[in-house]
C-alpha cells in the first residue's frame, strides 16, 4: 500500500511539471542566417555579369545556374529579417524588391 501512495505521488510531481505553461527554445545549433539565391530559366544569363544588392552591399555571383540545378548554386548568406534587394544584370537593374525572410529561410530570384 505504502508503495503505491509513493508511486502516485511521484507520479503526479512530474505530471504536473509538464504543463502547458513550459516552454523551451532550442536553435539546435543552428546559425543565425538566411540565404538568397539567383537562377535563371534558360540560358540568357550564363555569360551575363550578375550581381545582388542587398541593403547596399553588392555581391557578384559567379555563375547563374538554371532553376533545374538550382542545388549547385552558391547562395548569398544574410541576415535574417527585412531586406532591399536588388538584381544588378550587365549594369543595369532587372529586379528589385523587398523581402522578408525568416531563420534559415532562402529566397530565389528566378530571372527570366
Amino acid at each position: 500500500m505504502m508503495k503505491k501512495l509513493l508511486l502516485s505521488v511521484i507520479l503526479m510531481a512530474g505530471l504536473s511539471a509538464c504543463g502547458p505553461q513550459m516552454y523551451s527554445t532550442r536553435s539546435g545549433g543552428l546559425e543565425n542566417s538566411s540565404f538568397i539565391v539567383v537562377l535563371a530559366e534558360n540560358a540568357d544569363y550564363e555569360e551575363a555579369a550578375v550581381s545582388v544588392d542587398v541593403d547596399g552591399k553588392v555581391s557578384a555571383i559567379e555563375k547563374v545556374y538554371k532553376t533545374k540545378a538550382a542545388r549547385k548554386a552558391i547562395p548569398i548568406v544574410i541576415t535574417p529579417g527585412k531586406h532591399k534587394i536588388k538584381v544588378i544584370v550587365n549594369g543595369s537593374v532587372v529586379s528589385e524588391e523587398s523581402i522578408f525572410l525568416g531563420l534559415r529561410e532562402t529566397k530565389k530570384i528566378v530571372l527570366k
